[in-house]
């Protein structure tokens, strides 16, 4: 439902992805737990509400805590290249409203790759290779291309590009759910120090 909690929960998620993005191109590493959190959120599709998305709020921190590093512009030292992945990712999500018949092989990949879980982790290079590839596959080819920047040597590993567009469909996912739960541009242009006190507020109660 509409909320200024389920906007910044559905934020912090994209956040969170957009991080990982950063952290894989410019070190080819990652946090386990954060990344698991991150692409578990691809599997839940029918969640009873927004924070069982993430398997609860608990499961946010990082991406709060991110949330309020990129837009309250207290922190001393902002990823802005953070901030531009996860603009674009909201800009992409945006033409998928419009691309049913994307959506649905997205949806149809997903459901694929989660029947892979039955033998395999999600953190599996076999699973995060097919999430890699419903990226690629449909998202791509849209415009605008999130262009990752960072070290080349781990942008040319076949194994960290694989993680990195999964990641970026997270952030796709994440971004769907902001516009769920009604969250469009203007509102975070606008309305920055009101997430920012939602997600402070958020992380108090953890």
């Amino acid at each position: 439902m509409p909320s200024l909690d389920n906007q910044s929960i559905a934020l912090s998620g994209l956040f969170m992805a957009a991080e990982l993005v950063q952290k894989l191109a410019n070190t080819g590493e990652y946090n386990e737990s954060v990344m698991r959190i991150s692409l578990e959120s691809l599997f839940t599709l029918d969640a009873e509400n927004v924070p069982a998305v993430f398997g609860g709020k608990q499961n946010l921190r990082p991406g709060l805590q991110r949330l309020v590093a990129q837009l309250s512009g207290s922190d001393t030292n902002p990823d802005m290249q953070i901030t531009r992945y996860a603009l674009t990712l909201l800009k992409v999500e945006s033409k998928l409203q419009h691309g049913a018949a994307t959506m649905e092989r997205i949806r149809r990949g997903l459901l694929e790759a989660d029947k892979l879980r039955v033998h395999y982790d999600t953190l599996d290079e076999q699973v995060i290779r097919m999430l890699a590839k419903i990226y690629s596959d449909n998202i791509s080819p849209l415009s605008p291309q999130v262009m990752v920047h960072g070290n080349e040597d781990h942008l040319k590993n076949e194994s960290v590009a694989n993680s990195i567009r999964a990641c970026l469909l997270a952030g796709i996912r994440s971004a769907v759910l902001w516009r769920q739960c009604g969250g469009t541009r203007w509102k975070l242009v606008t309305g920055r120090q009101r997430f920012v006190n939602q997600a402070n507020k958020d992380l108090k109660a953890l």
